[in-house]
């Protein structure tokens, strides 16, 4: 005996079209939800994904207050080169170095030397110059700028060189 439906497999394929359907309106909105994020990615920088929200663990290094103004260094004793080594040494510790060269005012320094400067940079001197030339004479001289001249005298104290100091997180931070 032969099996006959008596619904003709009606059931059947409305079953096959009702999925089919299923199928059609799943794929249409995964079409429609990559076409939203691809399009909130172009708005929001042409595709680059937003920064991420900042945090107090962000650590911006600021430069130091020495690398604000320039520290020209000369030579006013006997021995050749100590401009040059002390040059060396200000721009590891930070210090915008401007001229190294012999004393332009030609003198001879039998102390530690002289720190010269004007009204506007008496702070740079006194503050940062100073502990590296704790000797040296403070001498104030007509200039306007607020630049700084380490004149280096025969019993300057070698001033070593060091790496730039390091920005340390905050703690609880990575390091």
């Amino acid at each position: 005996m032969s099996y006959v439906r008596e619904d003709g497999g009606l059931a059947q394929a409305r079953r096959r079209r009702h999925r089919r359907a299923i199928i059609v309106i799943l794929v249409a909105a995964a079409l429609v939800f990559g076409a939203f994020l691809y399009a909130v990615n172009y708005m929001n920088k042409d595709g680059v994904a937003a920064p991420a929200p900042s945090s107090s663990c962000d650590v911006t290094p600021t430069p130091p207050p020495q690398s604000v103004f320039v520290l020209n260094i000369y030579n006013a004793s006997r021995d050749s080169g100590q401009a040059k080594d002390t040059g060396i040494a200000m721009t590891s510790h930070g210090f915008r170095v401007g001229t190294v060269s012999n004393d332009p005012y030609k003198e001879i320094l039998s102390g530690a030397g002289q720190i010269r400067f004007g009204p506007n940079g008496k702070k740079n001197a006194t503050e940062y110059v100073k502990k590296y030339a704790p000797d040296a004479q403070l001498v104030e001289d007509g200039r306007t700028d607020d630049s700084v001249d380490l004149v280096l005298g025969d019993d300057a104290r070698t001033v070593s060189s060091a790496p730039p100091t390091t920005v340390t997180p905050p703690p609880g931070c990575p390091s």
